[in-house]
Parts: C-alpha cells; structure tokens; sequence
C-alpha cells in the first residue's frame, strides 16, 4: 500500500487523513502535543463548522467549483454520519449541539483511531524534498519516505520557503484593529447592532458587535472589516461607527429637540437612557462638551453627526489573528489541487490563499479543501 504524509494536524489535515485513509497507509504530522488543537479555539470554542447562507460574498476569491465537491450541506451530513449532532443559530451559523468543540474534535479524531491512521506528535517538519517518484520529509528528529504529500500546515513561511514554493504573504485576518485614538475609557464595553464602515482602497460595510479595547476595535464586525485589511497588506486606514444605524439624523434631531425642551440640566443627564454612561461621556467630549455644561441646538448637531460618524484611525493590529490572508495561489493548483509544478504534492487549508469572513467559512474551505485533496489522492 502506498503511504502518504499529511503535514499538519489541525482541521483540513486530520479530515485529509480520513479521507485518503480509506486507500492509503497515512500518517500525519503534527507538531503540537496533540493533533486539533486549533479545533478547540474556533468560534469562541464553540467551533462554528460552517453556514447556511452569503457562500458568494465570503471569501477573497470565487471558490464555487470546489465548494461544489463539498459544501456545507455536505460538511453537516458528514458529521451527523460521524457521530456529532449540530443546529443552526440565527444567522445560519453551524455549531455542535453541545456547543463545545471538543465534541467536534472527540469524533474526528475517533475516526482517526478506526482508520488506523499513524500520528507522529512533537514533530516539525523542516523540509519536504522531492526524491525519483516519491518524498523524503524532514524532522528535527528524522527523515521519512512517502510516496505522496499533502501541506496543510496553515502560515508557515519557513516551511514554503524551503521548499521552493512560491506564495502570496501571509497577513493576520479576522483580528481586533489598534486605533491612533485613546479608546481606554472604553475598555471593555460593547455595543451591539452598529454599522462599521471600512473607508479609503477596502471601502466596505458590516454591521454587527463592537468591542472597545484599551486602544483599539474588536468585536464580528470588527474582525470582517480586518479581512480587507489583511487582503490588501495594508492596515492604515479610517474606520467609522454609526452607532444607531436605525435610526435617521433627522429622528435624532427629532428626539434631541423634544429633550432639549425637557430642560436637562446638564450634557451628563441629556444624554442619559441613550448608551451607557461610559459612552456617553466619550461622545460628549469628541462634541468637546464637558458633563455640567447645557445642550444647546448646535451642541445637538455636534452630538448627532458623532453617534452616525464616530471616526477612528486604524494604525495596525493586535495579535489575536483566527486566521491568516494569504497563501499558496489557486492559480498554481489544479482543481484538486495538486501543485502544478511537482506531481503528487498537495495543498490544503489555511496555507492556500483562500481566506474567508467570520461565521464558519474558513472552516468550510478547510473541509472543502481536504475531501478534494484526500479523494484526489
């Protein structure tokens, strides 16, 4: 029986071995204590599997033709054959009924055990050499022989380039963004159902959750705008936040003046029952309107152009990344995608230069990826 190496053991490269299990004698390596460990962190440790819905806007590039050899329908049915029971919440995101990855991670890794599929833990792979018709893949403990390879290592550019092979570089993607302005006032707190907007070359919109951190944005929304960042290398730019985007300026002018003819006492209690006091106070004092001061009317088109346009500067970008932009090119794959250039080495999975929205995309692209490779095989 012919052997296959799959390097890496996170989710592409444990579903590949699968996969290819049913024909090939395959071993995985895996340089963590334990294969998936990544499962365990997706969608806030919950694992959000994939969804229902906006396959055509998710990614960076048109995936559509793999997407049709397993999709999400097919990525449910597959793990309801393997033992894991899901729902979908109500934005057609698919969890594990249990709502914990570890349940996604017990059944995979059971069918890795009945597939007699062979685990090499603690083990880097530094290179992968091409030798007469098969590999010989290099450890820091060993050297190997395979007769095929499958990379599905995720962004590791040390790996790639000593190989050979050439890609686009890696960006953090799906990541919380640092501002130029002082947002630690606002640590901590978060503001549901605001529309974000992604101004300058990446100009795009979402709408979604806003977290405030020390000296910067986080939250879905935050992290999908990151996704436009990270395709273009470039982080600099303007983000701003309509924080009531259901309601019109002139409905605002309209509930400010009825308050203004309400005599509040002071800017502090004006703007009381509107967010929290926190937030309040920082609209105010980009209004440069101090807590005892009156409200005036112009104060209240200072006050309304802040809440629909609460601008801040993107310098760059924390360290938290769920997933990497770039990768491998398609272009340099075939359509199952085996690499062009050497016959019998493949590419799956976050090192290929496919990267997606939150909402379980990238993990579909994963699944997506390894049935494709696995069955090609």
């Amino acid at each position: 029986m012919k052997k296959v190496a799959i390097v890496g053991g996170g989710p592409s490269g444990i579903l590949c071995a699968i996969i290819a299990s049913k024909k090939y004698d395959v071993t995985i390596f895996c340089n963590q204590e334990k294969l998936g460990k990544k499962i365990l962190v997706t969608g806030n440790g919950k694992c959000n599997l994939t969804n229902l819905y906006n396959f055509d806007k998710a990614y960076n590039r048109e995936i559509s033709n793999y997407l049709k050899s397993f999709d999400n329908i097919k990525t449910i049915k597959f793990f309801e054959e393997i033992g894991l029971l899901t729902y979908a919440d109500e934005d057609g995101r698919i969890y594990p009924i249990s709502n914990t990855a570890n349940s996604v991670l017990d059944v995979l890794i059971n069918q890795v055990c009945k597939n007699n599929i062979n685990v090499m833990t603690n083990q880097t792979v530094l290179n992968v050499l091409k030798k007469n018709d098969g590999f010989v893949i290099q450890t820091q403990l060993q050297e190997y022989n395979f007769d095929k390879v499958v990379i599905a290592v995720g962004s590791q550019d040390s790996l790639l380039k000593q190989m050979g092979i050439s890609y686009n570089s890696f960006s953090p993607s799906l990541v919380a963004l640092k501002t130029k302005e002082d947002t630690f006032s606002l640590s901590g707190m978060r503001l549901s159902n605001v529309k974000a907007i992604l101004k300058g070359e990446a100009n795009h919109e979402e709408y979604g959750e806003v977290l405030f951190k020390e000296n910067g944005l986080s939250g879905i929304c935050i992290f999908n705008l990151s996704a436009y960042l990270a395709r273009q290398k470039n982080y600099n730019s303007i983000i701003c936040l309509d924080l009531l985007p259901n309601l019109s300026n002139d409905k605002l002018k309209e509930i400010f003046i009825k308050r203004l003819n309400k005599n509040y006492t002071n800017s502090k209690e004006f703007m009381q029952g509107l967010f929290s006091e926190k937030i309040n106070s920082y609209i105010l004092k980009n209004c440069a309107i101090k807590n005892n001061e009156k409200i005036t009317k112009k104060d209240i088109e200072k006050i309304i152009n802040t809440i629909k346009n609460l601008t801040f500067n993107i310098v760059g970008h924390y360290q938290n990344n769920q997933v990497n932009s770039g990768g491998v090119d398609l272009n340099n794959l075939t359509n199952t995608l085996e690499y062009k250039y050497v016959k019998n080495l493949y590419f799956i999975g976050e090192v290929v230069d496919v990267d997606g929205i939150c909402g379980g995309y990238n993990l579909q692209w994963s699944w997506t990826s390894a049935v494709i490779a696995g069955e090609a095989l």
